[in-house]
């Protein structure tokens, strides 16, 4: 008796037909897709929202770096060497220090590094032999008229000499024994002494080029008067035209009219516009490239 009613009651039990589990298969295949295209749509439009930050950010970091190099031209002293309106040729600052002591034909300058960490000497790239170096000129009398710097090169490697306490630019022996001791083209008069300013350079380059299809800007420097391999700065940016260059240069004197005269340099302003790497679609659609632009002003400090 039990036995049949336990049969029964298996028997009445609801059950899941085929069509009703297809159709719960149909359901979950359905919001599986929503689901699927919800998620490639956002990965679409981070990455892309990626690259647009990315172009973005090249714009930024250039609007930084080059008005930190350039601003230290000096167009009167002969600081560009070439100018056109993809590129620029110019004399950029490496460092400064001061005379510690001097010779015939050479100058020890203090340590980069002390213990006061109130250095004189301060560089992004250690001079080498065959660099140059400006060195300031008090002249024979008390006037202004006759100051002026003078430029030297670096003729040997630079080695360690003796910068003495004496001098108050070092503090201990071991500071005065890592002084730096740099032969020069030619001996200072004797209008530059002990204590006068000193500014290392070399030629430096600005200059769209072609890399994998893609116009960059490039970098390039010239240690020893030999130039390196080019450093891409940003990019990529539109390819170089006659109007609407990737990355343009304007170059102005000092009543603001438009020269070509590297001396009469006051004013350089520079436009860059730049596209992202790959065709992009923030709101579905056509993919494309996406462009943006910054004008900046560059006005040189040394005009004179």
């Amino acid at each position: 008796m039990l036995t049949t009613r336990l049969a029964k009651r298996r028997a009445s039990r609801a059950g899941v037909s085929l069509a009703e589990l297809l159709v719960v298969l149909v359901i979950l295949g359905l919001v599986g897709s929503v689901i699927m295209r919800v998620v490639l749509r956002q990965q679409r439009f981070y990455a892309s929202a990626a690259e647009i930050t990315s172009t973005r950010a090249d714009l930024r970091d250039l609007a930084t770096a080059l008005p930190s190099d350039l601003r230290a031209i000096s167009s009167a002293g002969g600081d560009i060497y070439a100018m056109s309106d993809s590129s620029l040729d110019f004399r950029l600052t490496t460092g400064i220090s001061t005379v510690c002591q001097l010779g015939a034909g050479f100058v020890v300058i203090p340590p980069a590094t002390l213990a006061s960490r109130s250095g004189v000497t301060s560089w992004t790239s250690a001079p080498v032999s065959g660099d140059s170096v400006l060195i300031y000129d008090e002249g024979a009398t008390t006037s202004i008229s006759d100051d002026a710097w003078r430029a030297y090169k670096i003729t040997a490697a630079p080695i360690a000499a003796s910068c003495p306490t004496s001098t108050k630019f070092t503090a201990t022996s071991a500071e005065a024994a890592a002084g730096i001791k740099l032969t020069l083209s030619a001996a200072l008069p004797a209008s530059s002494p002990q204590g006068s300013a000193m500014m290392f350079f070399r030629h430096a380059h600005y200059g769209l080029y072609q890399t994998g299809g893609r116009t960059m800007l490039g970098y390039y420097d010239c240690p020893a008067s030999t130039c390196g391999s080019v450093t891409p700065m940003g990019g990529p940016f539109l390819p170089y035209a006659a109007t609407g260059s990737g990355v343009q240069f304007r170059y102005y004197d000092s009543t603001g009219v438009v020269t070509a005269t590297k001396t009469s340099v006051a004013r350089i302003d520079v436009t860059v516009r730049a596209q992202t790497a790959a065709p992009v679609a923030l709101a579905g659609g056509t993919r494309s490239y996406v462009r943006d632009s910054l004008n900046f002003t560059v006005s040189l400090r040394n005009r004179q």
